[in-house]
């Protein structure tokens, strides 16, 4: 309710702003927001890289203010998370990237809402990782158009399946170049009026993918093919900031357009990182200070900018500029940029930045960067005298220590409030078939995944007992009729298992008769992955259950086992019928 209310206030902000209809200011600048992945501080050549080709974003750089000392989160999820709502990621629900911890409150309000709400047409073409399933997708956090996947990752990069608003279509190419391809479609098709164009980027995060012109060419500088994959990605990205800024050139945007380039941690592996210690899942300088690029021709003068900056900034920055107010009744963590943006030697009173993943966090000012592990174990460096964190000065410095510790302490205490179970909804409109992956369930007995960790298209083994079980806790916002379809291995001698599915007290059961193995999906990598191959899974109708609005438990178990095992189990979908008959 408090989200509902919050979006009509600003619907009528901007009615009062836009007196006699909802068409937006003419004049209101437009935003394109691109953000990589996995892309660190040192892989491009304005920063440093020797190796890597990045000309277009070089020139861009030099087009731009630039942040020397810009954060973000350590990993994926949580960064976009507080990217786009200007709050740390902690205060969003999210607190991990995967299993649920991924996904973002729906109460939260968004960058694109906020855009929206303002006369903006809004559009995401990349990855997400804020959330699986409506309302908590793109489409339900404020966007107009979405072309992408919802998850942290996907299988293949050439010739795969993709989210169009909420159906699945089959894409050609490589998706970095269909992601440009989609989001010059978006300007195009919106360049008489203002939009807001996010561009998240899937790489260069795993798997190695990417076109066999660019991975040879880093192979024959010598690199090992990992980051010859990784560097050969990060080019490809490149060529299309080149082929998406030539577009808003061609169509004279680019003088309203305000251009916004980041990454979203450090580097995924041990590589040039302009000297900095640490790299993704870390919360050293290395793993969160990424480069941050603003461009608004003729507006903003090309120069430097010292001060630290963080992404929690990016929200009310990108607002300022607009000169959209923010509602008094949101309460956010960052601050406009906007001072420094026009004059790098604005007055910028200091202030603490902290970051925080899986135990580990970090608390950064002006001079020093205090980290603290999971066992609370307290390290000081000078990060002027010291910018690599060579010399862990805490036991020198006690008192800048412990100012410090306290500081993370009451930071940490304020943004983590009590977490509410999360639970996927079923019966919007907007979605009719919600996918529940075993990634996301409650594992109960002796099962365990596949490939040891549960990332995205993971599968659960050892189901031997009718005491191991899968559950997940759902909302279901409409009465309806839910058919249920259960994707499956089952080997060759484990013919005859009972299997029941269970929402509360209602069930269907059914016998499996016939074994399944489903084959694996060919990819493209050019350096194998390290983990079992995703398998085409089937989809298999148990029936359909009658369920009224409310909160259930559905429950997967084998009540009957007569071979060696269950067989092996990658999730759940179910369609509401009448939504989709309708």
């Amino acid at each position: 309710m408090k989200k509902q209310l919050l979006r009509l206030f600003l619907l009528l902000i901007s009615i009062l702003y836009l007196p006699g209809n909802l068409c937006a200011n003419p004049g209101k600048p437009n935003v394109i927001l691109i953000m990589t992945d996995d892309q660190g501080y040192g892989d491009f050549g304005v920063t440093g890289n020797n190796l890597i080709e990045t000309p277009a974003i070089n020139s861009f750089a030099a087009e731009s203010v630039s942040f020397d000392r810009f954060y973000v989160s350590p990993v994926c999820a949580p960064t976009r998370a507080t990217l786009l709502t200007g709050r740390y990621y902690l205060r969003t629900g999210v607190t991990g990237v995967t299993g649920g911890e991924e996904t973002m409150n729906d109460e939260e309000v968004t960058l694109a809402e906020i855009f929206k709400s303002n006369g903006y047409t809004t559009g995401c073409f990349g990855k997400w990782h804020n959330g699986a399933n409506y309302p908590y997708d793109p489409i339900g956090q404020g966007f107009d158009e979405f072309m992408g996947f919802t998850g942290g990752i996907i299988r293949n990069y050439f010739h795969t399946r993709l989210r169009h608003q909420t159906s699945i279509v089959q894409t050609e190419g490589y998706l970095t170049d269909l992601f440009t391809d989609k989001a010059i479609d978006f300007i195009e098709a919106n360049r008489h009026k203002p939009f807001f164009c996010y561009i998240p980027y899937n790489v260069p995060h795993t798997p190695i993918q990417v076109h066999d012109e660019l991975f040879e060419k880093y192979l024959k500088k010598g690199l090992n093919e990992y980051d010859a994959g990784i560097y050969a990605m990060c080019e490809s990205v490149d060529q299309n900031v080149q082929k998406l800024l030539g577009k808003v050139k061609d169509l004279n945007l680019d003088k309203n357009t305000i251009i916004l380039f980041l990454t979203d941690n450090g580097p995924n592996g041990n590589r040039f990182n302009g000297g900095m210690k640490g790299k993704k899942a870390q919360v050293d300088e290395g793993g969160i200070r990424v480069p941050l690029w603003i461009r608004w021709t003729g507006k903003l003068r090309p120069h430097r900018v010292s001060q630290l900056a963080d992404h929690i900034d990016i929200l009310p920055t990108v607002l300022d500029l607009c000169s959209i107010a923010l509602p008094d009744s949101l309460i956010i963590d960052g601050k406009s940029l906007k001072p420094l943006l026009f004059d790098p030697l604005a007055e910028w009173p200091g202030r603490p930045l902290f970051s925080y993943f899986l135990g580990k966090g970090t608390v950064r000012d002006n001079r020093f960067r205090l980290t603290v592990d999971n066992k609370n174990k307290k390290s000081l460096y000078d990060m002027i005298a010291d910018p690599s964190q060579l010399s862990d000065i805490a036991h020198q410095d006690p008192e800048k220590t412990n100012e410090l510790f306290l500081l993370y302490q009451t930071w940490l205490n304020d943004v983590q409030p009590e977490k509410s179970a999360f639970r996927e909804e079923l019966g919007h409109p907007e979605q009719p078939i919600v996918d529940l992956p075993v990634t996301s369930a409650q594992l109960h007995g002796n099962l365990k995944f596949k490939n040891q960790f549960g990332y995205a298209f993971d599968w659960a083994v050892n189901w031997k007992s009718s005491s191991d079980s899968f559950s997940w806790d759902v909302q279901v916002v409409h009465d309806g009729m839910y058919e249920f379809f259960l994707q499956y291995l089952i080997p060759p001698g484990c013919e005859g298992i009972k299997i029941e599915v269970q929402a509360n007290r209602k069930s269907l059961i059914k016998t499996v008769e016939e074994s399944f193995v489903p084959e694996p999906y060919p990819n493209r990598d050019q350096v194998d992955r390290g983990r079992s191959p995703e398998m085409k899974w089937e989809n298999f109708s148990w029936g359909s259950l009658s369920l009224q609005k409310g909160a259930y438990t559905i429950t997967v178990k084998a009540l009957e086992i007569p071979g060696p095992q269950a067989g092996e189990f990658y999730g759940l979908r179910i369609k509401n019928r009448i939504a989709i008959d309708e």
